[in-house]
């Protein structure tokens, strides 16, 4: 899966949980979630383990582009959640830890370094999205729907409390 929704999850995680302490594992568990669920992202990525060549120009392209997709989603709810730093914090702290287990992927995608622990993570993220492959529409239906609730229940949870929170102010 991309980027994108496994960030939009877990803003939504952390928008909903104020408590950091529970919403930071849930985040970071939900990117197996997510995985696990049907989609598509034909980026080769899963094949990484079998291989010492890098990913092509065109797959690292998309990477970064989804990657500047997903911090992007997460700064819009920090910026509006900033008056809570609370929420702020729990917000980038979800962010990240949904993004940790595919930040495994970057020294052998774009290095081609081959260390053990890094095999063994890409080994269990590759076995998991084994049985979730899908056609393209639905692939991309199931992300685009991850990326939507995610957003509307942070949209619901941060942004529909501005209001009452810049009256402090």
């Amino acid at each position: 899966m991309f980027l994108t929704p496994h960030v939009a999850v877990a803003v939504a995680i952390a928008a909903v949980l104020p408590n950091p302490i529970l919403a930071i594992p849930l985040a970071f568990l939900s990117h197996f979630v997510l995985d696990m669920l049907p989609h598509w992202d034909d980026l080769g990525l899963g094949k990484l383990r079998d291989r010492t060549a890098r990913i092509p120009s065109h797959a690292a392209q998309l990477v970064v582009m989804d990657g500047l997709l997903a911090v992007s989603f997460a700064l819009f709810f920090i910026f509006f959640a900033l008056p809570d730093w609370g929420v702020a914090f729990s917000i980038a702290a979800c962010s990240l830890a949904a993004l940790l287990p595919d930040a495994y992927y970057i020294p052998l995608a774009f290095f081609g370094r081959r260390w053990g622990f890094v095999l063994w993570v890409v080994m269990v993220q590759s076995k998991l999205q084994e049985k979730a492959k899908a056609p393209r529409a639905f692939g991309v239906f199931t992300q685009v729907f991850a990326i939507a609730s995610g957003f509307l229940i942070a949209f619901q949870q941060i942004l529909v409390r501005l209001p009452q929170t810049w009256q402090i102010l």
